[in-house]
């Protein structure tokens, strides 16, 4: 499969304005017909033609199977020049869009790869059990701030990978944390009963099912509720620390955690030495993390937590 990094739109561009040949048209070829992502941000592209007028035909293969259907417009002429210059156009705000969705996944959604890895359980233990950070919050009610909504996205994903390995005493403990930071966010009283309504469920014994689909519909309320990216980061930080604790290289090679590093960077909320620290986990990503990296890789994670949450 075609590697999504490969994107160049300044070559694809190229290739669709017909000045390509040999194995640079190849490696478009293939990246087009294999990738997914780069498909789709061509896609794109050709949406925002508008009522343009036929033109040539965009040289494609036939595409290879996949899981859904090309869209018609595959083998649709097109002006080549002016399609070009739109892909070049789209291509920044296809990226941030990218990027900033990594930011909206549920918790479920991040911790899947996770899921079903013989260390889970004891990653979950030793991450619990040790804390994440040391200063409390304390004093009246404030507005959502961002170290409150990163310390309950750190909770939500303790929290559903605590239900994932079925740790009922650990999932309790996190659900009354989430309540008890609720408390110092103004007008949080819906999001806290929801917590404490799960909290019940967790310690009445209700059944694993019915516990996943509360903290599901829980943690998607919190997230609009607070409306910070933050609370997104909170998340991912939390998940990337337990994968690496767990020994997960499929989180890391997974184009998800890809995009949340991208839209971390992007973001303009962490220092310079934090990016480069993010920039070299997704460069031991890419190549393929190997044992003895997964401790540096998981204190680089811890450190964030630790920085952005005290």
């Amino acid at each position: 499969m075609a590697e999504f990094d490969e994107f160049d739109p300044d070559l694809v561009a190229a290739f669709i304005d017909g000045r390509l040949a040999g194995a640079e048209r190849e490696r478009v070829l293939r990246l087009l017909t294999e990738s997914e992502e780069a498909f789709e941000i061509y896609a794109d592209a050709l949406r925002a033609r508008g009522e343009l007028d036929a033109g040539a035909v965009v040289p494609f293969p036939a595409p290879k199977p996949i899981s859904r259907p090309r869209p018609r417009w595959w083998t649709a002429g097109v002006p080549l020049a002016a399609a070009a210059a739109l892909l070049i156009a789209v291509f920044p705000a296809v990226q941030s869009r990218r990027a900033n969705a990594a930011l909206e996944m549920s918790a479920e959604s991040i911790a899947q790869p996770l899921t079903g890895g013989p260390q889970l359980a004891m990653a979950v233990r030793s991450s619990l059990d040790a804390p994440r950070w040391s200063v409390t919050r304390g004093g009246g009610s404030t507005f959502v701030d961002s170290t409150a909504a990163l310390r309950l996205g750190v909770r939500a994903t303790d929290l559903q990978v605590a239900i994932e390995v079925e740790d009922r005493e650990r999932a309790g403990r996190v659900v009354a944390e989430m309540v008890e930071l609720l408390g110092s966010v103004n007008l949080s009283d819906a999001a806290r009963a929801e917590y404490g309504d799960l909290h019940q469920r967790i310690t009445t014994g209700d059944s694993i099912g019915s516990i996943t689909g509360a903290a599901a519909k829980a943690d998607e309320n919190l997230r609009d509720f607070l409306d910070s990216r933050w609370y997104g980061v909170g998340k991912w930080l939390a998940a990337g620390e337990l994968a690496a604790r767990s020994h997960s290289a499929d989180f890391f090679k997974s184009s998800e955690t890809a995009q949340f590093i991208e839209a971390a960077v992007r973001s303009g909320g962490f220092a310079p030495d934090e990016i480069e620290a993010l920039r070299q986990v997704e460069g031991v990503a890419k190549r393929g993390i190997a044992e003895n990296e997964f401790e540096t890789v998981r204190e680089t994670f811890a450190k964030l937590i630790r920085r952005h949450a005290g």
